[in-house]
């Protein structure tokens, strides 16, 4: 699925209320850039629902996206503002139609061909595409071909389809827990579940073209007529034409680049801001009030948690910045659980940032971010990150990369580090939690009208706590709301390894009013090389 987190960044600066221009008294503005949602019965950009679906209307790329354009009151007359205005709704949600491989669009009541059609047509026949799948195709595919690792193992991997659509079945499922799962949840205060079908996930790979060797010549580009021809993965003599192409993990970034340069083109003084689902930030130019742009860095441990996290702040990070700049951030937040492994006393954690040969989450990094000069690149850069194991391994890889792309990118790395240790990696485990029962597993309140019989009970303060070994329990039996006894103590913070280049744009934020609990502070700012 390689879904980009929707929490990471939020922006500070929106607002010109003190804008000055050394050549003159002017008035500044603000004007927002919105993106609409799509349907299948309005709108110029229509899906095409599949029958016996409930969805009603799409948001694009899944997220909310939003552009803030800073200028002064003379800077554009009315139509040309209703004119941005319009490109920037249109030209989004006619991206993500393009890029959208789960349902069929039509703009203005014509069908277009986008990456679905690709998917679904037969294989090794050229297809004519718009210029902009067709780059969005051609650099993505030759980016995945350049991540192989020394085994020739793919990083970075546009064939693996079928593989989020297993995860995305599986994150939509969470609720659906054991009641050990509900007990590991309410002592823990973060997701927890049964693991993936290690088995099913190994089918999967099986039949997913994971290696330079078996990815190249999938795709084949012809740019004077742009046509995508989506020939057949052959592997050990068995032709697999179900491979399934997923663009979810650049589509965003790509899209933000492809507008920022059409707005810059048309505009060349042009001050825009585009947020789009703040896992890709592009500053357009530099503010006309000289003033930097400020983004808050949320923080990790407080997304993660699900239930409010009293003593924990939502945002102890920022970074201010000039001029125009490209920021993708990847990351696990909602698209997350966690697997108890009673045999070592640890958590694992799974999410939709996968490694391709193995179909399963590296789980080092908690979140990285990239600055560069092109978001459809950075935003590659960052799910490629999410599966290095190390920050030495995260630092070769992007040099690496950054010496076939002629970039010189920057790194934020975040992971969960010991207290007063902020480069020695933590990790959740049971011996965290805090008055676990005899047989060393979280003890939780029963409802009062719990149907529970057993003996694996005792009385706390007038309530019924249940300290078996949850394999005679109903999850339904569980009091959610008075929730466990047993809490797991905080004892890591975030660090926040940042490249030396641009370590002097960090700092904590210090408002109390804006940051609550500031005595509760648990991130780090790291120098990094």
């Amino acid at each position: 699925m390689n879904r980009k987190s929707l929490l990471f960044l939020t922006v500070l600066a929106l607002s010109l209320s003190s804008c000055t221009n050394p050549y003159g008294d002017k008035e500044g503005v603000v004007t927002p850039l919105n993106v609409g949602i799509i349907g299948s019965s309005m709108g110029d950009i229509r899906f095409v629902p599949i029958e016996g679906e409930p969805t009603l209307v799409l948001t694009p790329f899944n997220t909310s996206i939003v552009g803030t354009l800073y200028h002064y009151e003379d800077t554009y007359t009315e139509s040309e503002l209703e004119a941005i205005k319009e490109k920037f709704d249109f030209d989004m949600q006619y991206y993500y139609a393009l890029s959208d491989r789960h349902y069929d669009y039509t703009v203005n009541g014509e069908k277009i061909v986008n990456l679905k059609t690709i998917n679904d047509s037969p294989r090794g026949v050229p297809i004519p595409v718009d210029p902009f799948l067709f780059e969005l195709l051609q650099e993505s595919y030759e980016f995945s071909l350049n991540t192989a690792d020394g085994d020739g193992n793919l990083l970075f991997d546009i064939f693996t389809g079928n593989l989020n659509d297993y995860y995305e079945e599986k994150l939509d499922t969470l609720g659906k827990k054991t009641s050990l799962d509900m007990a590991l949840y309410l002592a823990n205060n973060v997701e927890f579940s049964s693991d993936v079908d290690l088995a099913e996930i190994e089918s999967i790979v099986a039949r997913t073209p994971v290696t330079k060797e078996e990815a190249e010549g999938l795709l084949e580009f012809d740019e004077e007529n742009s046509t995508v021809t989506f020939n057949s993965f052959i592997k050990d003599g068995e032709r697999i034409d179900d491979v399934a192409i997923s663009l979810s993990a650049v589509s965003k970034g790509f899209a933000t680049e492809w507008i920022s340069d059409a707005f810059l083109e048309e505009y060349p003084d042009i001050s825009l801001l585009i947020n789009s689902g703040t896992s890709s930030i592009k500053a357009v130019g530099k503010r006309p009030d000289g003033k930097e742009w400020n983004i808050r860095l949320t923080n990790p441990l407080y997304s993660e948690a699900r239930v409010s996290p009293v003593g924990l702040n939502p945002y102890e990070v920022s970074f201010a910045k000039k001029g125009a700049f490209s920021l993708s951030t990847s990351g696990y937040y909602e698209h997350y659980f966690y697997v108890f492994d009673p045999e070592q006393d640890q958590y694992v954690r799974r999410e939709h940032i996968l490694y391709p040969k193995t179909g399963v989450s590296t789980s080092f990094f908690d979140q990285v971010s990239v600055f560069n000069d092109d978001a459809g690149l950075a935003d590659m850069y960052t799910t490629t990150l999410m599966l290095a194991s190390s920050i030495d391994e995260a630092v070769s890889l992007v040099e690496r990369l950054d010496a076939i792309y002629g970039l010189d990118t920057k790194m934020i790395l975040l992971f969960k580090s010991e207290e007063g240790s902020p480069l020695e990696p933590y990790q959740y485990s049971l011996s965290d939690v805090e008055d676990l029962s005899p047989n060393g597993l979280p003890q939780v309140y029963l409802k009062e009208d719990a149907e529970y019989a057993g003996n694996a009970i005792v009385e706390i303060d007038g309530e019924k706590v249940y300290i078996g070994d949850y394999t005679d329990l109903k999850t339904s039996d569980i009091d959610r709301q008075k929730g466990s006894v047993s809490q797991r103590r905080r004892k890591c913070f975030e660090t926040y390894w940042v490249s030396a280049d641009i370590y002097g744009d960090f700092s904590y934020i210090e408002d109390s009013k804006a940051v609550p609990y500031p005595e509760e502070r648990k991130a780090v700012l790291y120098r990094g090389g």
